[in-house]
């Protein structure tokens, strides 16, 4: 009997089933970034936007050790007058470093019994592959925006009588609740608007660069905004990136207003890396023993992050020896001795505050 021509269309590189690998690594991914809005839209690599400067997450892959430091330069002195004949010997500066630690492995996995799989009239395993990634991405994502909002409640740092930094930003309505300080109603959107001019104010005076400065809402600012008729008015702004009947509200005085996000955090969060914990509800208090503060500044609405000069940014993250723009390592694989088809995406990453002068919250405290 002849043999057919049975062709391995799966093999590359001497590798069976390469491709398979490659592509359920794709579908993976592409869940991964459907979900991350900090990570596409101003992540590590800088492709979110054109501004060298608009990077607002830092990142660095490490090949050894689980950790990095990144240096932040000090304030600018003032010059000073000189008298001929006298030696200049170099003025003060000053130079301090965050440390931004890779966190454990975190994982998402699956375990599909072969004959299930035979048995289903359906694929399993694309959809699986995609809900890897989003669980990955959801949390990762939601460690980002919590990162973010602690870089705006850092206070000022000096060093040797200089000043190293200027801290974040914060705007703060007293209400109980962010239907109170903020209700939807033009007198609401007026508020908000307000709040955001004050942050861009603060922005200004901690000289921040006006260029790469965005802006992230959650969905009932977005309705919020909806009522000021202003900001769709091209006869008063002149800005063709809001349209009230899409429901794009693309700039804000001054700031890039990015999609709403439901990550911003507004629970009390008490478990995982310490880094990550803190207490972000209205009525809420510090959570001990978290670095750059427990939180209890009230309920965040909206994140403000801006492009740093100098390379800084206000988010730091650190990859262990991966791609730092695929963070994920996957496998798919049958598990024999238990006739099941193993799934699994990972992470080895850690975030971390970096330039707090970058950060800006809008929020409400009942307090």
């Amino acid at each position: 009997m002849a043999s057919s021509n049975a062709q391995r269309f799966l093999a590359k590189g001497g590798v069976d089933d390469e491709l398979a690998l490659e592509m359920f690594y794709g579908l993976v991914l592409e869940a991964f970034h459907a979900k991350t809005l900090l990570w596409n839209a101003i992540g590590p690599d800088g492709t979110g936007s054109d501004s060298a400067n608009s990077e607002v997450v830092s990142s660095q892959v490490v090949s050894s050790g689980k950790s990095w430091q990144f240096p932040i330069i000090g304030e600018d002195g003032d010059p000073e007058y000189h008298q001929p004949g006298t030696e200049l010997l170099g003025q003060q500066f000053e130079v301090d470093e965050n440390t931004i630690t890779i966190d454990d492995i975190l994982v998402k996995h699956y375990d599909v019994p072969f004959d299930q799989i035979q048995k289903s009239h359906f694929d399993i395993l694309r959809p699986l592959a995609r809900k890897l990634g989003r669980s990955l991405a959801t949390d990762f994502d939601k460690k980002l925006f919590i990162i973010g909002v602690k870089a705006a409640q850092t206070g000022s740092e000096t060093k040797n009588g200089m000043t190293i930094h200027s801290g974040g930003s914060m705007i703060e309505r007293v209400e109980t609740t962010r239907e109170l300080a903020w209700p939807a109603t033009s007198a609401g959107a007026t508020n908000f608007r307000d709040d955001a001019a004050k942050l861009a104010q603060l922005f200004d005076e901690d000289n921040v660069p006006e260029e790469g400065r965005f802006l992230i809402i959650d969905p009932y600012i977005r309705r919020v905004l909806g009522k000021d008729n202003t900001i769709f008015d091209s006869d008063l702004t002149a800005q063709r990136q809001n349209d009230i009947n899409q429901r794009i509200i693309g700039v804000l005085e001054g700031f890039s207003v990015l999609s709403p996000t439901n990550h911003l955090p507004s629970t009390r969060i008490a478990t995982g890396p310490a880094k990550y914990q803190g207490d972000f509800t209205a009525a809420g208090s510090e959570v001990s023993g978290t670095p750059n503060g427990g939180g209890g500044e009230g309920q965040p609405v909206a994140l403000a992050l801006c492009g740093a000069d100098e390379g800084s940014a206000a988010i730091g993250y650190v990859a262990g020896a991966m791609d730092k723009v695929n963070p994920i390592y996957t496998f798919i694989g049958p598990d024999e001795r238990r006739n099941t088809n193993f799934l699994k995406g990972q992470m080895m990453v850690g975030a971390g505050v970096l330039a707090p002068w970058c950060a800006g919250t809008i929020h409400v405290d009942s307090a």
